[in-house]
């Protein structure tokens, strides 16, 4: 069994390095995999420094204001409108944005961060602004379509199977179509054991590249140092993957056909699972859930602020205090400007209601869609795959859904802040403006991906080996009648 295993080695060895399409196939696919590294990694260095820039303006907004407070004034000498002790001109100078912070992996998974805006204002007076990170068919992001991001996700999804096609298509028809399979069988002690071994070579040899590319990308993000585990199962699922396309490739060799013939139906399999079938979901699901564009929303929500803003503040008050019993409204009557500003943020919590039902409607025609798309990952593995690693990557639209749901939260804190502060008709101090600075959470949203990924593919293999065991029945059967080895 040994001499035969290090025979195949360096017949494999041989068969590889004497064949220019084999040798070229696999300096393309690290090539490849180099590039998207290298991609992946500075589309996260762009991501990293927007947030640099906009902690940056952030924190020049605020010292600004600081400073008038330390000198005892209310605004700069010349721009006396501008009163920091307002509600609506401390929620201006207390700048904040909600972002979302790259997971390490986030350079070898792109996922949606290239169409998909990473961070939002967060204000109480400037409306909210969660549909940066709506549905990205979005006309608005046509622009950063053209970006072109090349992520590894993509390399390990569609070109990794061709690369095993290349290595994997004559394995076992080569010796059929030159008349020495009898030969091989009657001079090796277990053909089954020799199939399995010339099988699963190429299988381990692409196995062995995709884990070099994952540990090159993991010391090149830093994802080895920073999030070992999640990176761990990066490598798991991707390793995974390979063996399930070498699983699908193996039940094509297993019926006996020559190498033309192996081919094609290796190509037939590919175009099926990576271009058919991804494709024709999309279509049956898009004609029967239509996508929501976020320019359609932000029309609606733009037609409800206008008719908030333009209707009778009184339509407004019942609804605000029914839903902060906290608060009372004010028995005696105040001077004008405090009743502006408190009619201002009347208005503003009735727009955030909207705002809110809206973002819930979206969120829930995004998962009904996705879940009608779900229900075929059993035939669409390379959507499961790389859905799984933009999940973990914190990149996929899970993540963005989380990250939309932060910046209300954040806006609706904010509010809550101002209208308390508001509601006391005391200007704003400067304890009260510092406390604002904490309503912009930073934080990434990488996580496990959801279990029924691991079934699905394992339902796939699943088939796959069972029809690896049928082909090679139907292949004895076929040889016992006709004696055509």
């Amino acid at each position: 069994m040994i001499s035969t295993f290090l025979a195949l080695i360096q017949f494999e060895y041989q068969r590889i390095s004497r064949s220019t399409m084999r040798f070229v196939a696999i300096c393309v696919f690290l090539f490849c995999g180099f590039y998207a590294i290298t991609s992946g990694a500075h589309h996260v260095e762009i991501w990293k420094q927007s947030l640099v820039e906009l902690e940056s303006r952030d924190l020049e907004q605020r010292t600004e204001a600081l400073g008038w407070f330390a000198n005892g004034a209310v605004g700069p000498e010349d721009r006396d409108w501008i009163n920091i002790t307002q509600p609506r001109w401390a929620d201006r100078y207390a700048a904040a944005h909600a972002a979302m912070v790259p997971e390490p992996l986030a350079a070898l998974a792109i996922g949606l961060s290239d169409i998909r805006s990473s961070w939002a204002v967060v204000s109480a007076t400037r409306g909210a602004q969660p549909f940066r990170t709506s549905d990205p068919s979005t006309l608005g992001n046509a622009e950063k379509l053209l970006a072109g991001n090349f992520d590894l996700v993509f390399v390990l999804a569609y070109l990794m199977p061709l690369l095993l096609l290349v290595l994997m298509f004559d394995v076992g028809s080569l010796e059929r179509d030159l008349g020495m399979m009898r030969m091989v069988r009657t001079q090796t002690l277990s053909p089954r054991f020799w199939w399995l071994l010339r099988v699963s070579m190429p299988v381990f040899m692409v196995a062995a590249l995709v884990l070099i590319l994952c540990l090159i990308g993991g010391v090149r993000t830093g994802a080895i140092e920073a999030t070992f585990d999640q990176w761990l199962s990066y490598c798991g699922i991707s390793l995974g993957y390979t063996f399930l396309w070498g699983l699908l490739f193996a039940a094509v060799l297993s019926a006996g056909t020559g190498s033309s013939t192996a081919a094609l139906w290796m190509v037939g399999l590919w175009i099926g699972f990576c271009v058919i079938v991804p494709a024709a979901v999309r279509q049956v699901v898009s004609s029967q859930m239509p996508t929501l564009y976020a320019s359609e929303t932000t029309s609606v929500l733009r037609a409800e602020r206008y008719e908030i803003l333009l209707g009778n503040i009184e339509n407004y008050k019942g609804p605000f205090y029914a839903a902060r019993p906290q608060l009372s409204p004010p028995v005696k009557t105040p001077a004008r400007a405090i009743v502006s500003d408190m009619d201002r943020l009347v208005r503003q919590a009735a727009f955030m209601s909207e705002v809110e039902g809206v973002s819930q409607n979206l969120s829930e025609s995004e998962v009904s869609r996705e879940a009608a798309v779900a229900r075929f990952g059993w035939i669409n593995p390379a959507y499961v795959y790389q859905r799984a690693l933009c999940v973990l990557s914190g990149t996929e639209s899970v993540s963005y859904r989380q990250h939309r749901q932060v910046i209300l939260d954040s806006v609706k804190e904010r509010q809550e802040a101002l209208i308390q502060a508001q509601w006391k008709m005391k200007p704003v101090d400067k304890e009260t403006f510092e406390s604002l600075f904490s309503h912009g959470p930073w934080m990434g949203y990488g996580q496990a991906p959801e279990k029924g990924t691991y079934s699905q593919l394992l339902v796939l293999a699943a088939a796959a080996f069972v029809a690896t065991g049928a082909f090679s029945r139907i292949r004895k059967s076929r040889e016992r009648k006709t004696g055509v080895v």
